[in-house]
């Protein structure tokens, strides 16, 4: 009995960890990248939302881009809606960044508002693969800025999807 059981829990964690790594190594997308999907709302209303909740929540938008629009104006024709919110402006980014310079694709945060025929999507970097990078020379408040504001960043996207 003891062994059934044994390969019955066996069973269970190979499994748990076969789907585990086949959900966010089958997609590298899903390892860069942190995404949200928006239900019953308007783009622009979203867009919107957006850029409040993030100056609400000390993100300081310092920029929108709105590409589709600008693509549109070039001549490009059927550019699904697409944004980007260029925000992050968070203090203590001065001291990190002229030692750092890579560091400037995380901070200021790019993310990005896009429609696809199915629905409205709201993505941003995951901060920790570039951090991994830096681990060495990273000090820990420097680290803890960043873990800091990108958990911020999570938790305001996920307001803006409900």
């Amino acid at each position: 009995m003891r062994a059934l059981i044994a390969f019955l829990i066996g069973a269970v964690i190979a499994l748990s960890i076969f789907y585990f790594i086949r959900y966010y190594f089958g997609n590298p997308f899903r390892i860069l990248f942190y995404t949200v999907e928006v239900q019953n709302k308007s783009f622009d209303d979203v867009v919107k939302t957006l850029e409040e909740k993030l100056n609400q929540n000390g993100l300081k938008v310092v920029r929108v881009l709105p590409l589709s629009k600008a693509l549109e104006g070039r001549g490009v024709k059927d550019f699904p809606k697409y944004s980007i919110i260029l925000a992050c402006d968070v203090p203590g980014k001065e001291n990190i960044l002229p030692k750092y310079p890579a560091l400037t694709n995380l901070i200021p945060c790019s993310v990005a508002v896009y429609e696809t025929k199915e629905v409205l999507r709201i993505t941003t970097m995951k901060e920790m693969v570039f951090l991994a990078e830096y681990a060495k020379q990273l000090k820990d408040e420097e680290a803890n800025l960043i873990i800091n504001t990108y958990r911020n960043l999570r938790k305001t996207l996920d307001e803006v999807r409900k």
